[in-house]
């Protein structure tokens, strides 16, 4: 650090560093290393239009924009299931939202 003192937690990029530490930790803790097959390739733009198309409204859009872009950036960091789980995660927030919706207008 610049002061000289080590860096801590309330350093929001070693807080981050930290919480995506723990983050693996406990998926690798859970699932264990996995070196199974890969079975498909797509681009990073590719799944954002997919998931863009799904998305019912304009406000929905923009988050999966956000949320691609955030899943995109520490990608390379992660286990490849990791970053699985994060896109389906990320699939059913925006079916859940549809389907809330649908629900609200239907009699």
């Amino acid at each position: 650090m610049p002061d000289g003192h080590p860096p801590t937690p309330q350093d929001p990029l070693v807080a981050r560093a930290l919480e995506l530490r723990a983050d693996l930790e406990r998926f690798q803790g859970r699932w264990g290393a996995t070196e199974g097959e890969a079975c498909l390739s797509f681009s990073w733009g590719e799944l954002e239009r997919q998931l863009v198309d799904l998305a019912p409204s304009d406000l929905q859009a923009e988050l999966v924009h956000r949320l691609v872009a955030r899943t995109k950036a520490f990608a390379e960091l992660k286990p490849a299931e990791m970053v699985l789980r994060e896109i389906i995660s990320i699939a059913a927030l925006i079916l859940e939202e549809s389907s809330l919706e649908v629900r609200a207008v239907a009699p």
